[in-house]
């Protein structure tokens, strides 16, 4: 037990019942929340010491997002005949949560082997690990966001009060970045052919996302295909109020599938399998 929460039980018996490896991974997580302090120093950290002895430190990461957008839009806008005024912040937008989702999912499948030294040498939470590089992924967006600040100040989006809508939907991204770690983590580091498997299907993931372009204009049988990638619904529940486009109803009840199913999947595997990460990892 830590002396900073007794309550914390560290790991369970590889034989416990199903009970007691459960409560043990409810442990783990409430006490990685409590310890919020050192996760988020640790992604600060990591932050500052990626962009350490730069001028623009993390805002190059900005400007490459604005290149890369502008990039995209003039192109595709051209390909699809779209008016750049409002194709720009539709792509912008899109972009940047698809970054976001992308890197969740990266930083999800490598999270125990990358901390597999820390893993074996400490006592800590697994859950501080996967925490951390949330932390980071999220302090990335929230640079990126600053080009949606620009779009408001110049006129390509609206200023209302559905951009609130975005804010609990932002939420819900973290909470599925996490709950995939605890998951995807372990099946990594258990199984590690599924890594560089992971990579291929991210690497061409943005063509199957409707980043550049809009599902009513694709046809029934390619938007019913598109339905079944999470990040369709996780897109367009955050894209959809900022844009001031209508806000469908699919959007959210898509959202909330695959929140509850990245939850259930998250939490039985991580009971399941948290006592048996050590050895995996060594």
């Amino acid at each position: 037990m830590t002396a900073r929460s007794p309550s914390w039980a560290g790991y369970a018996p590889l034989d416990a019942d199903a009970g007691v490896l459960f409560r043990a991974a409810v442990s783990d997580i409430r006490e990685g929340l409590r310890r919020r302090r050192s996760w988020s120093y640790l992604a600060v950290e990591n932050v500052k010491n990626r962009y350490r002895r730069t001028v623009f430190g993390p805002w190059w990461l900005t400007l490459q997002m604005v290149i890369l957008i502008v990039g995209i839009s003039i192109v595709f806008g051209h390909l699809l005949n779209a008016d750049l005024r409002t194709f720009l912040p539709y792509v912008g937008l899109g972009y940047i949560v698809f970054m976001l989702l992308s890197g969740l999912t990266s930083t999800a499948a490598g999270v125990f082997i990358a901390g597999s030294s820390t893993l074996k040498s400490t006592r800590q939470p697994l859950s501080n690990l996967v925490l951390r590089d949330v932390g980071v992924e999220f302090i990335n967006f929230a640079h990126n966001m600053v080009i949606y600040l620009v779009f408001l100040v110049i006129g390509l989006v609206p200023l209302s009060p559905k951009i609130l809508i975005a804010l609990p939907i932002v939420a819900v991204i973290a909470a599925n970045g996490f709950f995939l770690g605890l998951w995807l983590g372990i099946a990594v580091a258990r199984f590690r052919d599924l890594q560089p498997f992971i990579t291929s299907i991210l690497g061409v993931a943005i063509f199957f996302s409707p980043v550049f372009y809009n599902l009513d204009n694709l046809s029934p049988g390619i938007r019913n295909l598109l339905v079944w990638n999470p990040f369709t619904h996780l897109i367009m529940a955050f894209r959809t109020p900022l844009i001031g486009a209508p806000l469908l109803p699919s959007y959210y009840i898509g959202t909330a599938i695959v929140t509850v199913i990245n939850v259930a999947v998250g939490l039985a595997v991580f009971a399941r399998a948290r006592s048996r990460l050590p050895y995996w990892v060594a």
